[in-house]
């Protein structure tokens, strides 16, 4: 393994060419387009789930009295 005594001419090296690690510049906007769409499918996914079980407790079409008797889906 290489060592670096001199990280200023390291850097200005022809074939580092100011990289200092893999992949620089290429990755981050994938990473960051996939995290956009990750972020937008769990909201999707999310909101379809609550409106689901918001629509489920609707049917159910509870009573005003009906916190008294401690029903759990309540």
């Amino acid at each position: 393994m290489a060592t670096v005594s001199n990280w200023i001419d390291h850097l200005s090296a022809e074939e580092v060419a100011g990289a200092i690690y893999p992949g620089a510049g290429s990755v981050e906007g994938m990473l960051v387009i996939i995290g956009i769409i990750l972020w937008v499918g769990w909201h999707v996914l999310t909101a379809r789930s609550e409106s689901e079980e918001l629509s489920r407790l609707a049917k159910k079409r509870h009573s005003a009295n009906d916190h008294k008797s401690n029903i759990t889906d309540w």
